[in-house]
């Protein structure tokens, strides 16, 4: 394969609407400028991610999707791949669904075949009755993405262990690609600061209870509600700040009504750019049923925001001493931990231990890996 601008890979999504996987090749993709870049996606785009996509010349397409319109979706999927010419497909699709894009993008005759994995299902390796059932599923669901995928890859190690196995993670056999972001973008702003808590009636001596992410059954925003009602009978001044949107939305701001909080809690949407919300926080809060890697957290730490999350997220993403993690079964160890920090306006630049999250190096693994034979 000739090395440059001959290059055509196709991204496969789900959707264009800002979740992690869109942001991981946003983030890789827009320093890989010799490559062309097309982006299959099915579902309805939220047009201020969609622009940020096109922004950074990645070519979107929109096919039919595969809930409502199965065999067209495969159909078009098919086409695409045959005229597009590529010489690679990279697909992000979860639970396994990498199988049938590599098996598609094989037929179209794709040789190189990446099926990225970025969730970290729960999946017990004890050997007990209970936990027999789900291992059996997952070990089956990965044979077809270990056929007809010529390069596994995962964002983290539980990732890792999660889709491909630990026997293959342990021989080396799935590529790490961690989330990684450009460090010098999340650089604490105090004007930005200023500039977003002025927007949505935030005073200066406001303590701010933030989290980014969307309204999904994973991120607990359930849990984050009931913590933030029990803090804020301590505690007068402070909010609680919510980045993102979701199907459970409509359901958290019911129950932000019902225990009356709603002149405290600022819904901000989902936000093109969240850069200046970490700066306008005090502390974030991450108290996830599961994680597979978070580069919400990593995102955080390099604005040097102190960070409190659940136990379920994996170690390797605190690269700073700011992260705390805690048990999700009572909110009492949260509240305690939030009220040992202060409102500060002058942040210190966080004391980061390893580079390995850094865009500006990690690009390359996965541009080599576009390149070579």
């Amino acid at each position: 394969m000739t090395v440059g601008k001959n290059i055509r890979v196709s991204q496969v999504l789900h959707g264009i609407v800002g979740g992690g996987s869109e942001q991981v090749v946003l983030n890789y993709c827009s320093r890989m400028h010799d490559i062309h870049f097309d982006l299959l996606y099915q579902y309805e785009p939220n047009p201020q991610i969609l622009e940020r996509f096109n922004e950074v010349g990645i070519n979107c397409i929109q096919i039919p999707d595969k809930v409502h319109h199965p065999l067209k979706h495969l159909w078009t999927m098919f086409k695409i791949f045959r005229k597009g010419h590529y010489d690679v497909v990279h697909s992000h699709l979860d639970w396994y669904m990498n199988s049938y894009v590599c098996f598609v993008a094989m037929l179209a005759g794709i040789k190189k075949r990446l099926a990225h994995h970025h969730q970290a299902y729960t999946v017990s390796h004890e050997l007990s009755f209970r936990a027999l059932p789900r291992n059996l599923l997952c070990a089956i669901m990965r044979i077809p993405c270990k056929l007809f995928a010529t390069r596994w890859l995962a964002c983290g190690e539980a990732a890792a262990i999660n889709g491909w196995g630990l026997k293959a993670f342990k021989k080396g056999k799935v590529t790490i690609l961690p989330n990684a972001i450009d460090p010098e973008r999340f650089k604490y702003s105090e004007s930005a600061r200023r500039e977003i808590r002025t927007k949505y009636g935030i005073a200066e001596t406001d303590f701010v209870i933030g989290h980014v992410g969307r309204f999904f059954p994973e991120k607990n925003h359930k849990f984050i509600v009931e913590l933030y009602s029990e803090y804020s009978r301590m505690h007068d001044n402070c909010r609680l700040l919510l980045v993102g949107n979701g199907p459970l939305q409509a359901e958290i701001q019911a129950l932000v009504n019902q225990k009356r909080l709603e002149d405290k809690v600022v819904f901000a949407g989902l936000q093109k750019d969240v850069v200046g919300f970490y700066s306008a926080m005090d502390v974030l809060l991450l108290p996830s049923t599961r994680e597979a890697f978070p580069m919400t957290l990593v995102e955080a730490q390099y604005n040097g925001l102190c960070c409190v999350v659940s136990d379920a997220v994996p170690k390797e993403v605190a690269i700073t001493d700011n992260v705390n993690a805690l048990p999700i079964d009572d909110v009492e160890p949260w509240c305690e931990k939030i009220g040992s920090f202060s409102v500060r306006k002058n942040r210190p630049v966080p004391q980061v231990k390893n580079s390995r999250f850094d865009i500006r190096t990690c690009y390359k693994t996965l541009e080599l890996l576009y390149q070579i034979p």
